[in-house]
């Protein structure tokens, strides 16, 4: 802005010495009203820049951050499938294992009728044995077709349980899942899914 008002002034200095008094005057009040307009201007455009500057201040400091990153774990996963115990039933083997003496064996049929286990969840056992409190002997009918088409292993061997809230802690050769062309026994079952603890994000769907 200065320098519009220096180039005026010295254009108004070169017109005055060239000109009659009557152009002089004139020259005088033309050349202050430009300069007034281009002040006027020049002010309001800085208004404008420091109003457009804090409405984008103002929006940027009210703008939610979302965090980056959030992570699945197998616990938030566990909390969704409360309730749901289809298959191989927490509740069912809690009360098999309470009620049959060690060394008892019961068959597919047995399981079914005197223990009420759903047949859908038990189709490929053959027989279990309670061969101590917190384990257990299962054979199991063909498996051949269920390994082709999953990762699941089945092998007619011993496997120990733990009980807690709504899960069931596997452990043993009676039950593994195939991952990365390793076979893993140390399993968690909750409802129909059983987990991989040391795998995030993966789990096989027993049953359908």
């Amino acid at each position: 802005m200065k320098n519009y008002k220096i180039y005026f002034s010295a254009l108004v200095i070169c017109l005055i010495t060239s000109c009659s008094k009557n152009s002089k005057k004139q020259i005088l009040e033309v050349t202050d009203g430009i300069s007034n307009k281009i002040e006027t201007i020049s002010e309001s455009t800085i208004e404008t820049v420091k109003a457009y500057k804090n409405s984008i201040t103002d929006k940027i400091s009210k703008t939610e951050i979302i965090p980056e990153n959030t992570e699945t774990t197998i616990d938030s996963i566990i909390e969704r499938e409360i309730g749901n115990e289809k298959f191989l039933g927490i509740t069912y083997f809690k009360k098999f294992l309470a009620d049959c003496k060690t060394g008892e064996t019961l068959t597919q049929k047995e399981l079914i009728e005197d223990h009420n286990i759903p047949a859908d969840g038990i189709k490929m056992i053959k027989s279990i044995t309670k061969t101590a409190e917190d384990e257990i002997e299962v054979k199991w009918k063909s498996t051949w077709f269920v390994e082709r088409i999953s990762d699941a292993r089945f092998t007619d061997a011993k496997m120990k349980l733990k009980f807690e809230a709504n899960k069931m802690y596997t452990s043993g050769e009676a039950i593994g899942i195939r991952y990365n062309k390793k076979i893993y026994t140390d399993l968690i079952i909750i409802g129909n899914k059983a987990y991989i603890p040391s795998v995030k994000g993966y789990h096989w769907k027993i049953g359908k």
